[in-house]
């Protein structure tokens, strides 16, 4: 997939078209391929800030996992605070446009999401790719791509509590070259966007349990 082949009329997003653009600069190719997940080989994030919530869905956690990894991604990250414009998906090396059919989450899928801060008065994108999904351990793992601001890793885990709900732990590492954005800005609106997209997964699946529970009673 090369950059000039991206039908940049269909992405509703001016902040998501000028970063692609950016990119293209930034890796000197043609191919979207070229684009490479930031911390591919660091294991030790001693010099990267890290952030932690968590959150509890009184749900089973088999269901709260299958809602996350089955919900199309433009779907669930289209909240007041954010709103996928492209999705490129490295496996079939094909775009994905906001409108388009994606069935859940896999590995290899760029996100190109647009970010509504300060209420939409500032706007910025940024593109996130998802590195691994383990369904063994329920975690998914997300990674800045390069020629970003921030460089950076994503895990999202799940685990049962003992009253059978699901805590989720969204943990994040980032570094950027100013430490005020990391230090400041970063987990402000960091934790506006992943508390808006955690509440819209939330809702998703008490919507889906409640719509399960009638079609229960209704047998």
């Amino acid at each position: 997939m090369s950059f000039d082949k991206i039908e940049f009329d269909a992405i509703p997003y001016p902040k998501i078209r000028a970063y692609i653009d950016r990119q293209h600069e930034f890796i000197h190719s043609e191919n979207m391929s070229e684009l490479e997940p930031t911390c591919t080989n660091i294991t030790d994030f001693k010099d990267f800030r890290t952030y932690q919530k968590q959150y509890i869905v009184k749900a089973d956690k088999d269901e709260v996992w299958a809602t996350y990894i089955n919900a199309n991604p433009s779907t669930s990250w289209k909240t007041r605070k954010s709103a996928v414009g492209l999705i490129y998906d490295r496996p079939s090396d094909m775009v994905l446009y906001s409108n388009d059919s994606c069935y859940g989450s896999s590995i290899g899928q760029v996100l190109y999401l647009n970010l509504r801060l300060i209420k939409g008065i500032y706007n910025l994108a940024t593109a996130m790719e998802i590195t691994n999904i383990q369904d063994d351990s329920s975690m998914i793992e997300i990674s800045y791509v390069e020629s970003g601001v921030n460089q950076g890793k994503q895990w999202i885990t799940m685990e049962s509590t003992y009253d059978g709900y699901t805590r989720i732990t969204h943990r994040s590492k980032i570094k950027s070259d100013s430490q005020f954005r990391d230090r400041v800005l970063y987990p402000y609106f960091h934790n506006k966007l992943i508390n808006a997209f955690h509440r819209k997964m939330k809702r998703t699946v008490m919507q889906e349990s409640a719509f399960m529970i009638r079609q229960y009673a209704s047998d």
